[in-house]
């Protein structure tokens, strides 16, 4: 079930999430289901962002989720493995019934109909959270492009983040948090006292880990302009500022204990969307690339067709070939004495 979150620059506060890390699908204390992750996928769906690369990254995490080797290529070989416990620092626990529970927001801005001038930011949740582990491998069916409209507007992405704290602080589920954004990193509209590097600290003192993917802007990325003064394809600095806030070139960690990154190879032009989105989910699950997917199968040899526009003295009519066929039967047949 969609849900979206629509809330006035002026209502705004910060919040903290506590970030622990669960092992199994188990229910703590208050309720909520330990898992070993928690996964929210964040894509920027205003203006800056064009329709086909809003849709495009649709499709290409409806392809990756709904692969039946979902499982096997991103949770399965977290299982054994040594991982740090967020709850006690500087201890590491092993995962032994590893889960990782997904969910899919896209963000924008809307303007209030009664207040031209008022604009608050918007975070509209496109795929419900949905547990993967050993009993449900595969399957995310919300993951439609054809049902699924883009929000549009300004890019508020310091307000959002504030959002997504409070998103992890309401679900139902107990484990270490990791935000994947998708997003040119162009901040063009957003609360002057919530900006993304302000809420970058919020996330890092909360244990949110942040993972970007750097996606093409449709701002004026060739002669610059006041939203891009720049005129480049991405904001590179703001995505970095979001995963390494302190600058220190110790971003909080990945679940598997890998360093939170920006990942340039789809803006690029050095990878699909889906192999990037890949490498990305690989990254902040289980700490390395998955696995590469298996060939497709090659198509099957088609039979050889006559040309018609050949030399019609070299093909024989079909007539000419039913007559020596007749013939050479009859040739087999025992002859008849003559006079008997």
């Amino acid at each position: 079930m969609k849900k979206s979150t629509l809330i006035s620059k002026g209502l705004l506060g910060t919040t903290f999430a506590a970030s622990i890390l669960g092992y199994g699908l188990t229910v703590n204390a208050a309720g909520l289901t330990q898992v070993s992750l928690e996964l929210a996928l964040l894509i920027d769906g205003s203006d800056s962002i064009s329709d086909e690369h809003f849709y495009d990254q649709i499709d290409a995490l409806g392809n990756i989720f709904n692969d039946p080797n979902f499982y096997n290529d991103f949770v399965l070989p977290l299982k054994g493995k040594q991982v740090a416990d967020h709850k006690n620092y500087g201890q590491t626990v092993v995962i032994n019934d590893p889960s990782v529970a997904v969910s899919i927001y896209q963000f924008g801005s809307g303007i209030d109909p009664d207040n031209r001038q008022l604009v608050y930011p918007v975070l509209e949740q496109i795929a419900d959270w949905t547990v993967f582990n050993g009993q449900h491998q595969s399957g995310m069916g919300q993951l439609d492009s054809m049902t699924i409209n883009k929000v549009g507007g300004f890019t508020p992405i310091g307000d959002v983040l504030d959002l997504m704290i409070k998103e992890f602080s309401n679900n139902s589920y107990d484990g270490h948090q990791t935000v994947n954004l998708s997003s040119d990193g162009f901040e063009t509209e957003s609360s002057s006292s919530v900006n993304s590097l302000d809420m970058a600290f919020l996330l890092f003192d909360s244990g949110v880990t942040f993972n970007a993917l750097a996606i093409p802007t449709t701002l004026d990325a060739q002669g610059g302009g006041e939203a891009n003064p720049s005129g480049d394809l991405y904001h590179s600095s703001n995505l970095q500022n979001i995963v390494d806030p302190f600058g220190d070139g110790f971003p909080p960690l990945n679940l598997a204990g890998n360093d939170g990154s920006v990942l340039y190879d789809y803006a690029t032009g050095e990878k699909t969307l889906e192999d990037a989105f890949r490498l990305k989910l690989g990254l902040e699950t289980i700490g390395t690339p998955p696995p590469p997917r298996p060939p497709e199968p090659p198509e099957p040899p088609k039979p050889p067709v006559v040309d018609p526009t050949g030399d019609p003295e070299n093909v024989p009519e079909p007539s000419s070939i039913l007559g020596l066929l007749v013939i050479s039967i009859l040739a087999l047949l025992p002859g008849k004495n003559k006079g008997t």
